[in-house]
């Protein structure tokens, strides 16, 4: 058991010290990204810019969110090819946090669940020709993921360290046990006693 302490404390220790690099690394991506970025960031917003009578046909990725404006005060209906789908502010909720492009109204946004050439068509909801902008906003994914990793292993490291904590403090307090053997008459006696205690005699002849 003695041995199993050890192992257990190593192992927090090493643990806690990996989970907290990453947790720093991870932090650090995700305030590099975010850190001269307005709370209503909308990316690049020169990505794309069209009307309804025309269609996207691009690259998308699976890590970055699609941002689409279109002239004020119309409404256009958005469809997505494949993988990607299109979510109506009405839906996040969202729709005056983003309108932040002037002459453009923010409708809601595009995703995709893998990276790769995708088509967006538009079309007014009364077939007028109205001005459309797509922006483009990543996502630091690396970032994210290592803060949860860091988190995780950190969690992990501070149980091992309490369990090696736990065994450490419960075989220090474990009296130890003495065995003593002793010759009577060609009689061997063993005798178990807690360190400190006298020994047993035995007194038959």
């Amino acid at each position: 058991m003695h041995i199993m302490t050890k192992v257990t404390l190593s192992l927090g220790a090493v643990l806690f010290v990996i989970s907290g690099i990453a947790f720093a690394i991870g932090g650090a991506q995700v305030d590099s990204a975010f850190g001269d970025v307005a709370p209503n960031s909308v990316g690049d917003e020169q990505f794309w810019t069209g009307d309804s009578y025309s269609d996207f046909n691009g690259k998308l990725k699976w890590d970055a969110t699609y941002y689409v404006f279109v002239e004020e005060g119309y409404e256009v209906d958005v469809d997505v090819s494949g993988f990607g789908y299109f979510t109506s502010c009405e839906e996040w909720g969202d729709c005056d946090l983003f309108d932040v492009i002037p002459g453009y109204d923010y409708i809601g946004d595009i995703g995709v669940d893998t990276s790769g050439s995708y088509e967006v068509d538009f079309s007014e909801t009364q077939g007028r020709n109205v001005d459309v902008k797509i922006t483009e906003e990543d996502i630091p994914v690396d970032g994210f993921l290592g803060l949860g990793v860091g988190c995780c292993g950190i969690c992990g490291a501070l149980f091992l360290l309490i369990v090696g904590g736990v065994m450490a403090l419960t075989l220090k307090d474990q009296p130890k046990v003495q065995t003593s053997i002793q010759f009577d008459n060609e009689l061997v006696v063993v005798n178990e006693n807690p360190e400190g205690s006298e020994y047993d005699q035995d007194d038959s002849t």
